[in-house]
C-alpha cells in the first residue's frame, strides 16, 4: 500500500500529463466497446432480417434451382428424399441434432393490375403452424391476421397501398403454374405485414403453403427449406449435420448453403469483420505506445530521484513496482472511464439507433439503397461481455506496456542516476 501511495503521488505531480494518458486509454477503450457493439448489432438486426426472411441459417434447394433462382422456376423443387415428399423431409430434418426449426416455402412470381398499371410481386407460400413456431412473419402482422387456408393472403403495407385495397377486400392475381400455364385466382386479403423493409413490404404477399401447392400443381413440393439452429455461429455444424442426413438418404441433388455464403455483400461483411479485429489491435497498440512514451519521459525526468531512492536502500524490484503501479493506475482510471462512456453510448444507440439521415446528405444515396434491403438504421448491441472485454484490454495492455519502462528504471545504477542531476 505504501508503494501504491507513492505511485499515486507521483502521478499527481503532473496532472496534465496524467490526464492526457488517461484520455488516450479512455478513447481506445471507448472505440473497442462501441465498434464491437455496432458490428454485433449490425449482424443481429440487419442480417437478422436476411436470415429470418430469406435464408435461415442453412438453406436447402435443388441444385438447379440455385442456379436459376432469379427466374423463380417451379420445375426444380424439393420433393423429399427418395421422393417421400417435402412434408416428411421437413419432419425428419427437425429430428436432427442441432436443428431447431424448419420452414418450407414456395416462392413464385405473380402480377395484378390496377387501372392501367401492372404491379409485379413475389408470392411466398408458408406453413402457418411452422411460421408461428419460429418465423418473424406472424409477429409483424399489424392488421388482420395470418392466412390460414383457402384463398386467403397477407400483403406488405406498401403493396396494399399500391393495390388500393384494404383488409377484407379481394384481389385477383395472375401467375404461371408448374406447367407454364397462365392462371388467375381471386384472394381475400386477411392481413397486412409491416417489416419496415421496403423490399418486403412493397412487393411480397403470403398465402398458405397448401393453397400454393394446389394452385401451382406442386404436390407436396416446395422450392426451398430454411433450416434454423441455435444461432448463426452454429450454421457450419448444422450444415454438416444436414449434409450427412441427405447423403444417407440419397439426397445428393439438393444444395445446402450457409447464410453468410449466399450473398456477396454478407461475404464482404465477414472480411470486414476480420479486418476490424486488426484495427482493434492497432488502436490498443497505439494506446500502449502512448503509455510507454509517457512512462519513459517520467523516468528520464526522475532519474536523479530514482538514484537517490536506490542509494537510500530501495531495491530495484521495489522501484520497478512503483512504475508498474503508476501504469496500472493510469490503465485502471482510463479503462473505467472508457467502459463507462463506451457502455453508455452502446446502450443508448441500442435503443435509439444510428439513423443515416442524422448525417444529412452525406449518406442520402446509401440510405435510399439500404431502405430496399434492410432498415436504414443501425442498432448497437449492448452486453456486459463487450464492456468487460474493453475494460480488460485497456487495463492489461497498459499494465504490460508499463513493464519495460519500469524495468529500465529498476536497472539504473544509483551513482550514474545521481550524477545525471549534475549534468
Amino acid at each position: 500500500m505504501q508503494l501504491v501511495k507513492i505511485a499515486w503521488r507521483n502521478l499527481a505531480r503532473n496532472k496534465i500529463r496524467t490526464l492526457i494518458a488517461v484520455l488516450a486509454i479512455t478513447t481506445v477503450v471507448v472505440i473497442v466497446i462501441f465498434s464491437r457493439g455496432l458490428m454485433e448489432g449490425f449482424t443481429s438486426s440487419s442480417f437478422g432480417l436476411y436470415i429470418d426472411n430469406i435464408f435461415g441459417h442453412v438453406r436447402i434447394t435443388d441444385q438447379n434451382y440455385e442456379l436459376r433462382e432469379a427466374l423463380l422456376p417451379l420445375d426444380y423443387t424439393i420433393d423429399g428424399v427418395a421422393g417421400e415428399g417435402a412434408g416428411e423431409m421437413a419432419a425428419r430434418l427437425e429430428e436432427l441434432e442441432g436443428v431447431m426449426h424448419v420452414l418450407p416455402r414456395i416462392r413464385f412470381g405473380a402480377m395484378a393490375s390496377r387501372d392501367d398499371k401492372l404491379i409485379r410481386m413475389l408470392g411466398v407460400g408458408v406453413d402457418p403452424e411452422r411460421e408461428r413456431q419460429h418465423g418473424v412473419f406472424p409477429g409483424e402482422i399489424t392488421g388482420g391476421r395470418l392466412p390460414e387456408a383457402g384463398n386467403e393472403i397477407a400483403v406488405g403495407r406498401g403493396l396494399l397501398e399500391d393495390l388500393s385495397r384494404e383488409v377484407g377486400d379481394s384481389v385477383t392475381l395472375l401467375f404461371s403454374d408448374t406447367y407454364q400455364s397462365l392462371k388467375g385466382r381471386t384472394f381475400r386479403i386477411v392481413g397486412v405485414r409491416e417489416s419496415n423493409v421496403a423490399e418486403l413490404d412493397d412487393h411480397v404477399f403470403y398465402l398458405p403453403l397448401e393453397t400454393t401447392q394446389e394452385m401451382l400443381y406442386l404436390e407436396d413440393e416446395v422450392t426451398e427449406m430454411m433450416v434454423f439452429g441455435s444461432g448463426p455461429g452454429a450454421a457450419g455444424n448444422l450444415q454438416a449435420e444436414i449434409r450427412g442426413f441427405l447423403g444417407d438418404n440419397n439426397g445428393a441433388k439438393y444444395s445446402t448453403v450457409l447464410w453468410n455464403e449466399g450473398d456477396p455483400f454478407i461475404e464482404l461483411y465477414d472480411e470486414v469483420s476480420d479486418l476490424l479485429i486488426v484495427v482493434y489491435l492497432l488502436f490498443i497498440l497505439m494506446g500502449a505506445m502512448i503509455i510507454i512514451s509517457i512512462l519513459t519521459m517520467i523516468i528520464r525526468e526522475r532519474t536523479p530521484e530514482i538514484g537517490m531512492m536506490a542509494a537510500l536502500g530501495l531495491r530495484g524490484r521495489d522501484i520497478m513496482k512503483i512504475f508498474i503501479l503508476e501504469g496500472a493506475l493510469l490503465g485502471l482510471l482510463g479503462s473505467i472511464a472508457g467502459a463507462a462512456i463506451g457502455g453508455s453510448l452502446t446502450y443508448y444507440y441500442a435503443e435509439a439507433g444510428i439513423h443515416l439521415e442524422m448525417f444529412g446528405d452525406m449518406f442520402e444515396e446509401t440510405a435510399r439503397q439500404l431502405a430496399g434491403m434492410m432498415e436504414p438504421a443501425f442498432y448497437t448491441l449492448f452486453n456486459f461481455q463487450n464492456v468487460f472485454l474493453g475494460f480488460s484490454l485497456g487495463f492489461f495492455v497498459v499494465l504490460l506496456a508499463s513493464i519495460y519502462p519500469a524495468y529500465r528504471a529498476a536497472k539504473l545504477e544509483p551513482a550514474e542516476a545521481i550524477h545525471y542531476l549534475d549534468e
